[in-house]
């Protein structure tokens, strides 16, 4: 039976903050590409990027920070990792 949340996962407000932004950052993108399409350019990486590949370069590099995180720190200061995650987004599509 489906239930909602569901039973498997530790749903925290962290974690319903972590999900929710990226979901409101998807549509966020999907907006500003409709309103101001983006066009492939090279950053940092040797390879042309659009603003979606660096968005998701992004989620995935945050992913690899806040299992880290996890791993060396814990759950103590989950606040800062979100912020340290957010900033590397940002980094990301601006730099790479």
């Amino acid at each position: 039976m489906l239930s909602l949340p569901p039973d498997w996962m530790n749903w925290t407000i962290s974690t319903l903050l972590f999900l929710g932004s990226i979901i409101l950052l998807l549509f966020a993108l999907t907006i500003w590409d409709m309103k101001a399409p983006g066009w492939a350019r090279q950053g940092l990486l040797p390879i042309e990027t659009t603003r979606g590949d660096r968005f998701f370069m992004g989620l995935l590099i945050t992913g690899c920070i806040f299992c880290l995180w996890m791993y060396f720190v814990g759950t103590t200061a989950v606040w800062s990792v979100l912020v340290l995650g957010a900033l590397s987004i940002i980094g990301t599509i601006n730099f790479f």
